[in-house]
């Protein structure tokens, strides 16, 4: 009877140690896809903020364009500055 009862209790022992082993593998798998959802997004975002910022520097390149900024001095009346106009001062 005895020799059954170290039989029966190793048995249980690797049974807990092989259900401990499964689940701390399923929770492992679940925070690897979690994470892998999280870098995604992360990564659709950071996406969508380098579209976001070339799109800006694009816009900022026209606005600052010398043909557009010289066409709209001309619309509001401005031109080079005349002799005497531009004064310098010391420090």
């Amino acid at each position: 009877m005895q020799k059954y009862g170290s039989w029966i209790l190793g048995m249980v022992l690797s049974l807990i140690s092989g259900l401990v082993l499964g689940l701390t593998l399923v929770w492992l798998n679940v925070e690897r896809v979690d994470m892998a959802y999280g870098l995604k997004k992360l990564q659709v975002e950071l996406d969508s903020k380098q579209s976001h910022a070339s799109k800006l520097e694009a816009e900022r390149d026209n606005l600052l364009s010398p043909y557009r900024l010289r066409e709209l001095a001309e619309g509001l009346g401005l031109g080079p500055a005349r002799p005497g106009q531009i004064r310098r001062l010391e420090e």
